[in-house]
């Protein structure tokens, strides 16, 4: 008798982007969906693309009503092509505001396909969002071919989870964001990371003080005086500085059983290994780019592919090691090559057109080529046309079938899994110590992904994240990591215990809701007298916090009281001037 393996299924819509009357499907100028609040998409292919070849350049304009948090959950999706962005939960036009309020990320086993903007390298985003972000979870996702991936900014990300992911080819940094109070990367594959390099007019601008590029681990301490943005609770009382917690001692940092490769075809096209560019003048490729007003150069460009860690993460390491009072730990970082099934360069013709058009981006007027034809060439996985259903029909695996004249009623179009893809990046190479699967993401082999999937489910209560918490703190890891890491839609209507207690002038309370509901918080002394309250409002379900300045009252025992429609709950607190 022949075992199955149960696998989940992949497709169960398909969303085209078709425009109508002879005009573009566009809002607020330029985006395609707008959405007021937290968005969850599960089990959905998208076309981004328009089918008559128009891109927009952001998917979802996100805003928040209410000045709510908000989340972004994506799980078993399949998205293909990016402008921009997919996901703008920034807006910086000011249209609808963005997620400036605080933001949470759950982005499970998926694929972000065909991630390319054929005219700059900034684009082909997942997400957008220059706010502070609460959690940055990305787990068993796959992005080929992206640019700025997942982009943060100048603010915090308190709790950031990277876990069994696989990222082929990213143009420039597949995670721009460098300051975190807790930091877990593990178990995954980053292949040709920031492929098209950076140059030395950027290192010299005086818009980077200690001068280091961007790296593929790259951190930085959060400092209140160069204007790094945290959330609320983070700040002293008189919001002169920030409290201990982000303090880089007491950061939590993990990066373990990791591959970053960088594919030996860059070395001629990149480096320029025996002068394929300019076997007279130059040994490295040129920048034409006038960054910051220094002029046109040309300027070298360096830390092409990109380096694993900058000085400053490097030294962040030592510095803030367990062995020194620290938690920051790095293991296991493999340099080989992880043998994909499908590889990260097709050919060296593939490796040139990928070089040609990169120093047109640089503005070598040695090099006028087209930015398209890098589209036409093998650095695409698929035909990155939006008319195409990549998967099978009738059960045939196939990668370009025109679903306009081909679809006949009853047949089966689109993909069951991952693995009717015609690319495959399953490897074999590389086994984790700490969960003994292999690297990188597993959506790629039906039999480790069902392993996964029974071990991943329930985000911080999960077996995988529970495995990888467990190596590190068997490693001398900070045995404070993420007590407070927090997931969406809470389990149960809770009032927690409030933070600093006792305190002196303020503290925070935290409380979560269920279902939406009329919500009051009250302040009573020990008399049961009303003194103040915190909130009188209609709240839907989610996660909560508030602050209590109590600088005009005495010190004593307080009580404060949480009602949500018919549940009640009340702790006591203690200020102490």
């Amino acid at each position: 008798m022949k075992s199955r393996v149960a696998v989940r299924s992949v497709v169960i819509l398909i969303i085209l982007a078709k425009p109508t009357s002879g005009g573009d499907i566009r809002i607020n100028g330029d985006g395609l969906n707008r959405v007021y609040g937290s968005i969850k998409l599960v089990n959905i292919h998208y076309q981004t693309m328009q089918m008559d070849g128009y891109q927009n350049d952001e998917l979802f304009y996100c805003g928040t009503a209410d000045r709510l948090k908000q989340t972004l959950t994506i799980d078993n999706c399949l998205f293909e092509f990016s402008n921009i962005d997919l996901f703008d939960c920034t807006n910086e036009s000011g249209a609808i505001g963005g997620w400036p309020y605080g933001a949470s990320f759950f982005i499970t086993n998926s694929y972000f396909r065909n991630m390319f903007h054929p005219a700059q390298w900034w684009g082909s985003r997942v997400f957008q969002c220059k706010h502070r972000i609460d959690t940055l979870w990305v787990e068993n996702c796959t992005v080929t071919t992206g640019g700025l991936t997942f982009l943060q900014q100048n603010e915090l990300t308190a709790f950031a989870y990277f876990n069994h992911n696989t990222l082929v080819n990213n143009k420039k940094n597949w995670l721009l964001g460098k300051y975190y109070i807790a930091y877990f990367v593990a178990n995954n594959i980053f292949v040709n990371q920031n492929w098209v390099g950076e140059d030395t007019n950027v290192t010299s601008s005086g818009t980077n003080p200690d001068r280091s590029f961007t790296s593929t681990i790259n951190l930085d301490s959060v400092d209140y005086q160069d204007g790094v943005v945290v959330q609320p609770k983070y700040y002293a009382s008189d919001s002169s500085h920030y409290t201990d917690e982000v303090n880089p001692i007491n950061m939590k940092v993990f990066v373990s059983n990791n591959v970053s490769y960088n594919d030996t075809l860059m070395s001629r096209y990149y480096h320029n290994e025996g002068g394929a560019y300019d076997s007279v003048i130059y040994s490295y490729p040129l920048s034409y780019l006038d960054w910051a007003g220094l002029g046109s150069g040309p300027w070298k460009i360096e830390n092409m592919p990109g380096e694993l860690m900058n000085s400053r993460t490097k030294a962040m390491f030592t510095k803030y090691s367990p062995e020194d009072g620290g938690g920051f730990i790095e293991d296991s970082t493999w340099t080989g090559d992880p043998h994909t099934q499908t590889p990260d360069i097709a050919d060296a013709a593939t490796a040139d057109q990928m070089a040609k058009w990169n120093q047109y981006q640089w503005n070598d007027p040695r090099w006028p080529v087209s930015s398209n034809d890098i589209i036409h060439s093998k650095y695409i996985y698929g035909d990155y046309s939006p008319m195409t259903l990549p998967g099978i029909i009738d059960g045939t695996k196939t990668d370009a079938v025109t679903y306009m004249t081909t679809l006949r009623p009853g047949d089966q179009v689109g993909i069951d899994r991952f693995t009717d893809l015609t690319e495959n990046f399953s490897q074999s190479t590389f086994v984790s110590s700490i969960d003994e699967m292999p690297v990188g993401s597993l959506i790629w082999n039906d039999a480790d992904n069902a392993v996964y999937l029974g071990r991943s489910a329930g985000f911080a209560g999960s077996m995988e994240f529970k495995a990888v918490r467990a190596a590190y703190l068997s490693a001398g890891g900070n045995p404070d990591a993420v007590r407070e890491v927090r997931f969406g839609i809470p389990e149960a209507f809770a009032l927690d215990q409030n933070y600093p207690n006792p305190f002196n002038q303020s503290t925070i309370i935290r409380y979560s809701l269920l279902q939406r509901s009329p919500v009051t918080l009250t302040i009573y002394n020990v008399l049961g007298q009303k003194v103040e309250t915190l909130v009188s409002a209609v709240q839907g379900a989610g996660k909560y916090e508030v602050k209590f300045n109590a600088s005009r009252f005495a010190s004593g025992v307080y009580f404060y009281r949480l009602q949500a429609g018919s549940l009640t709950m009340t702790k006591k607190m203690m200020l102490l001037k």
